[in-house]
């Protein structure tokens, strides 16, 4: 299935609180001298495509970066599912054209370049999520979500449910798989010692 791109918006979810890390914001967080957050924004703009950040937090270096940043509409840092929530109500309200919202975490600075190339040739009709896959491992945040899902997913955050999974697995999705052999495309970053960790793989980041 043929998609146009521009039909798609990028969502780095940084709406959380960060609480493993034990203080501090971990996207602001610098691995060789370059925040997370920014590693992340360069691979996104790569795409083309219009980002937007989901954040409860006004940080000064998301203000620099001159996207547009939503809170959740629920309150209570309820998880990535309240950030996917807002960022489609956000959507349909200011960009009619848009169908598909991709969300990714703000603590992963090791995104692939084909990410958005690899789900967009996955996509078929009547599929309505993809969710990333590394050597079988499923990373829920790292996902496209069509707009049309509004309805359930307010169901289901009403339910009080945060699993994204559990959501996921109520609809018609499939999953984009990448391989790896050292690094892990999606390791993502929640304590100190990851951020140990990711200043040592990053020689492996092309």
């Amino acid at each position: 299935m043929n998609i146009n791109k521009k039909k798609i918006i990028f969502v780095i979810l940084a709406g959380g609180e960060s609480k493993r890390f034990g203080g501090g914001f971990k996207t602001l967080s610098k691995i060789n001298g370059k925040s997370i957050f920014i590693r992340i924004l360069e691979k996104l703009k790569k795409n083309e495509i219009e980002i937007l950040i989901n954040a409860n937090q006004n940080h000064e270096e998301f203000q620099k970066s001159k996207l547009p940043i939503i809170k959740d509409k629920k309150e209570g840092f309820l998880g990535p599912l309240a950030g996917i929530h807002s960022s489609i109500s956000w959507c349909l309200k200011k960009y009619k054209d848009k169908e598909w919202i991709f969300t990714v975490p703000s603590d992963t600075p090791f995104l692939p370049e084909n990410l958005l190339d690899k789900f967009c040739n996955k996509l078929e009709q009547n599929i309505e999520i993809l969710v990333a896959r590394s050597n079988n491992k499923v990373h829920p945040v790292i996902s496209m979500w069509n707009v049309n899902l509004l309805n359930s997913l307010e169901k289901e955050l009403s339910q009080k449910n945060r699993k994204i999974m559990n959501w996921v697995e109520k609809h018609n999705f499939d999953y984009v798989d990448f391989d790896y052999k050292i690094l892990d495309p999606f390791f993502n970053i929640n304590t100190t010692n990851d951020l140990e960790k990711a200043e040592s793989f990053d020689h492996l980041n092309g």
